[in-house]
Parts: C-alpha cells; structure tokens; sequence
C-alpha cells in the first residue's frame, strides 16, 4: 500500500511540474525576426535566382529560353508585387512569351516556387530589379 501510495504522489508531482512546464513553454515564443536590409535581399535574391534554377531560363541581360531579366522587369514596370503575384501562381505573365515558355515556367512554378516563402519571393525580385538597374 505504502508503494502504491508512493507512485499516486509522484505521478501527481510530474503531471504538476508537466502542465507548469507547458504553461511556460506556451508563453515564451520566438522573437521576430527585422526584415532583412536590402543588401540582404539581394544577396538571398541572387542565391535563390540560381538554386532554383531560374537562371537556366532567364539570363539578365539577353533573351535564353525564356525572356532576359531587363526584359521581364521592364514589362513589369518594376512592380515586385506584380512579379510576386506571378511567381505564386496567382496572374498570368505580362511579358510577351510563347505557350511553350509558359508551360515551362507553370510547371516550374507549380514546381518548387510555391515551396519558397514570401520574403524569398521579395528578394528574387528584389534582385531582379536590382541587376537591371546596373544595366
């Protein structure tokens, strides 16, 4: 009896300090994290421009499969929501493109860039607009 006594007490001991544990855990969350300073979001841009494989398609400054960055910010008038907008799937393209080449970026898009999170996207056109204006 004096065992089973015991173990009631001590199985109530760590569903207290477990729930207290909780409750503290619970109140302390990750601080946020300042949006990255614009020589950030270049450099992640530029990272993110060639690991997932958009410069296979768009070279910045001439036309390869598919159309040259200055092409593609020029049509867009630099609007990086516009580009965003389109690289989550959520307008169809403004610069002049064949279906082949929209197909292309579709499936690309359907792809691994709806994986990527929303400052990644900013900081892919952040580069794109970026590279053009040294053009």
């Amino acid at each position: 009896m004096r065992t089973f006594s015991f173990f009631i007490l001590v199985l109530i001991f760590f569903s207290c300090s477990t729930d207290k544990l909780t409750e503290k855990v619970q109140k302390h969350t990750a601080p946020q994290r300042p949006e990255l300073s614009l020589d950030s979001k270049i450099f992640l841009g530029n990272r993110l421009f060639s690991e997932k494989t958009c410069i296979t398609c768009h070279s910045v400054t001439r036309k390869k499969i598919g159309p040259s960055v200055v092409h593609i910010i020029k049509d867009y008038n630099k609007d990086k929501s516009a580009i965003i907008a389109f690289l989550k799937g959520k307008s169809k393209p403004i610069v002049d493109t064949t279906s082949s080449q929209v197909a292309i970026m579709q499936a690309n898009i359907d792809g691994f860039l709806k994986k990527i999170t929303d400052e990644e996207l900013d900081a892919i056109a952040t580069y794109m607009v970026h590279v053009t204006e040294k053009k």
